[in-house]
């Protein structure tokens, strides 16, 4: 059972993949990031690897990279607009399923019921949905330096969370977000 939950995420991941794609190739990107981006690039030419990297030019590409970022924040929202439909409506709708829970015939259950909260609240803690809500937030309350440490950090957390949450999946067949929310994936016999 734990392999068809680990397959139904991975399904998830490639749909979301797909979806994001899909809406991001009829937006255009604001020329002001091609042309950010591009400079990081002719920076970059002049170094291998970073070596001998100038202060000065680690600074510029520091700076431009934050910028961009701020350009960027309408794609932040889009993206997180796409993940709460995809993780927290559609299991609402599809009686507690995501597409690939679907697919690999598991679902959530509960021994109460299953509020919006609780799906809230798990695409908050598992689907990194935390990042794509606070990154947007850091760029308009820190400068580039503490945005950067703070989001660095909350990646780091998240990607600590993903790895102790699979090993507790694949050890004891239950994950950080499924104590925390009371509930559990079950196989559904179709």
């Amino acid at each position: 059972m734990r392999y068809r939950r680990i397959t139904a995420a991975i399904f998830d991941i490639f749909i979301i993949a797909f979806i994001v794609s899909a809406v991001f190739s009829f937006i255009p990107l604001n020329s002001e990031v091609e042309s950010k981006y591009n400079e990081i690039l002719k920076i970059e030419s002049n170094y291998k690897n970073y070596q001998g990297m100038s202060e000065t030019d680690f600074d510029k590409i520091s700076e431009l990279s934050y910028e961009i970022e701020r350009l960027m924040v309408k794609y932040y929202l889009i993206f997180s607009l796409i993940w709460i439909i995809y993780f927290i409506i559609i299991p609402i709708k599809f009686k507690n399923q995501t597409i690939g829970q679907r697919f690999r015939k598991v679902k959530l259950v509960s021994e109460k019921e299953i509020t919006i909260n609780t799906f809230v609240f798990r695409a908050i803690i598992n689907s990194g949905l935390a990042l794509l809500i606070f990154c947007p937030l850091f760029l308009y309350i820190f400068d580039r330096v503490w945005y950067s440490i703070f989001t660095t950090f909350l990646l780091l957390i998240q990607i600590v969370y993903w790895v102790v949450s699979t090993i507790m999946l694949l050890v004891k067949k239950e994950t950080i977000h499924d104590k925390l929310t009371n509930t559990k994936i079950i196989e559904v016999k179709r």
